[in-house]
């Protein structure tokens, strides 16, 4: 009878969980397919026909009835005449549906601000190269403090043909990441690395043995941009200089957040007052907002992100700006504490977000990334030559084996 009671006990789901805890559990289960009909959808909502001071009104219901989210649609400025990318980038950019670039306003989380496949496919691609090009020194990785890495980076010793060359074992073995979780690696044959497993934790690799570019490659998880941030003591290390942000991604990331209508997102409010800081007025946002530090997170299919607050900037209120590549995911928003039940969004390659004011104060995490939802236009068979890269073929590889990049940037200062 006692071991029945112990089994029920070991079986039953915990009852003490917060709302964004259930949540985190509900889209981590892999028991079934995710119904992905419960996640913020710009595909699904119901705009009105009549607009309001230059917004449209829409709701998104939620696929079991359950919820409707409020929401409005607000134009963006031009991003192509404000420098994200060339012109060049805007032609035959065919977003379905077509229309102008816009952005989508969610009254619940103030301060958010989500757009819809606002980077045209051949942008993505471009991303996609810079990204995994500049994971290596002076930005540094998640592997740095594990392994010498070439000087030129784990993907750039790789495709110059530099896979066996063997990389050797720092002293410092303290096992990192920014709440990326560890499992099986959904990425394990990328690239025709058999084998290979998630970045392991602290003394899960065996003490001997040669490591080479191929078997950590796949371990990648993520690397700075822009002023370091130390993902163990959660702080800026200011003393190791200031590194460029990549050139286009500072160039998308910076026209996203100063062309954002931001007048419809605080209409009168001042964000700086939301956490009594000295800030810059959203109002001049379109002129100043200027990112110097950030992260490329390079997600695979088992990879999660747990649920956390930004808190390290002194800059508290200016836009945080995330950029999404690769595989889709779902990405989970709520309040200023975990009882507060978020609101899950999917989040497609193209898509961008901005986290601003009181935004940037409330959890957020992602729970999961989508298996087979990789845009055609990313595949290792897409013919179109792609700037910054000799063989597009092998990054189309990458994003096929599951992987997912995002990416994070915001003004420290």
């Amino acid at each position: 009878m006692s071991r029945k009671k112990r089994t029920a006990a070991a079986t039953t789901a915990p009852t003490n969980l917060t709302a964004f805890r259930c949540a985190e559990r509900l889209w981590k289960d892999r028991s079934s397919n995710p119904d992905l009909s419960l996640a913020f959808d710009p595909r699904r909502i119901l705009w009105e026909d009549e607009t309001f001071e230059g917004r449209t009104r829409g709701v998104w219901p939620s696929g079991d009835g359950a919820q409707e989210e409020v929401c409005w649609r607000v134009p963006m400025g031009d991003l192509a005449e404000a420098g994200m990318g060339q012109t060049r980038w805007w032609k035959g950019k065919g977003r379905e549906g077509g229309g102008d670039d816009y952005a989508i306003v969610i009254p619940r989380i103030p301060g958010l601000v989500f757009f819809p496949r606002i980077l045209p496919e051949a942008l993505q691609r471009a991303l996609v190269v810079e990204t995994l090009q500049h994971a290596r020194r002076p930005n540094l990785t998640q592997l740095d403090k594990l392994y010498d890495l070439p000087s030129e980076g784990l993907w750039n010793a790789w495709t110059t043909g530099k896979g066996e060359e063997v990389v050797e074992r720092t002293a410092d073995a303290a096992a990192v990441g920014p709440g990326v979780t560890a499992g099986p690696s959904a990425a394990a044959n990328a690239l025709g690395l058999e084998g290979a497993t998630k970045t392991a934790p602290k003394g899960a690799e065996p003490a001997q043995g040669a490591v080479t570019v191929r078997d950590l490659l796949p371990k990648l998880r993520w690397a700075n941009v822009g002023w370091f941030y130390d993902w163990t003591t959660k702080r800026y290390e200011f003393d190791r200089g200031f590194v460029s942000l990549p050139p286009l991604v500072h160039l998308c990331c910076r026209a996203l957040a100063r062309q954002t209508p931001w007048q419809h997102v605080f209409s009168n409010d001042k964000p700086s007052s939301l956490s009594g800081k000295a800030s810059p007025d959203w109002r001049r946002w379109k002129d100043v907002y200027d990112p110097d530090a950030g992260i490329v997170n390079f997600y695979q299919l088992k990879d999660s992100l747990t649920s956390h607050v930004d808190q390290a900037e002194v800059d508290a209120v200016s836009p945080l700006v995330s950029l999404s590549l690769g595989h889709s995911s779902v990405f989970l928003v709520g309040g200023t504490d975990r009882d507060t039940p978020p609101l899950a969004i999917l989040l497609r390659s193209g898509d961008g977000l901005c986290m601003a004011g009181a935004g940037r104060r409330v959890y957020h995490g992602l729970p999961r990334v989508l298996e087979g939802s990789l845009p055609v236009y990313l595949r290792a068979s897409q013919d179109e030559a792609v700037q910054g890269a000799d063989d597009w073929r092998l990054y189309g590889e990458y994003l096929e084996r599951g992987a997912r990049i995002n990416v994070n940037v915001r003004s420290v200062f």
